[in-house]
């Protein structure tokens, strides 16, 4: 499955940072958000929601429902790992 290769990625480069792990920045969801809405104004680049959703899976059942009041972690994205976020959300949104 391609979250499980996309999740891989986002935990080797968490892992490969070294040093003292960075402290999560959190968003708490208001009325009316989306996940592209929020990698938005959090991240810089709405493509890059997958991200929001793979750091938050244990509360995110489903990527088209984001509820207001959620706690979300907002991950460090590598910049080798963009594009292949960028093209698992085109993927998905295809649908």
């Amino acid at each position: 499955m391609r979250w499980a290769r996309v999740a891989g990625m986002l935990l080797v480069a968490s892992a490969a940072a070294g040093g003292e792990p960075p402290k999560p920045r959190v968003h708490v969801v208001q009325p009316g958000e989306t996940l592209w809405q929020i990698a938005r104004s959090t991240v810089g680049d709405p493509t890059l929601w997958p991200a929001l959703y793979l750091a938050n899976r244990d509360q995110i059942k489903d990527p088209t429902r984001v509820y207001p009041g959620q706690r979300l972690a907002i991950p460090e994205i590598d910049p080798a790992q963009r594009e292949a976020l960028r093209q698992e959300a085109s993927r998905l949104t295809a649908r």
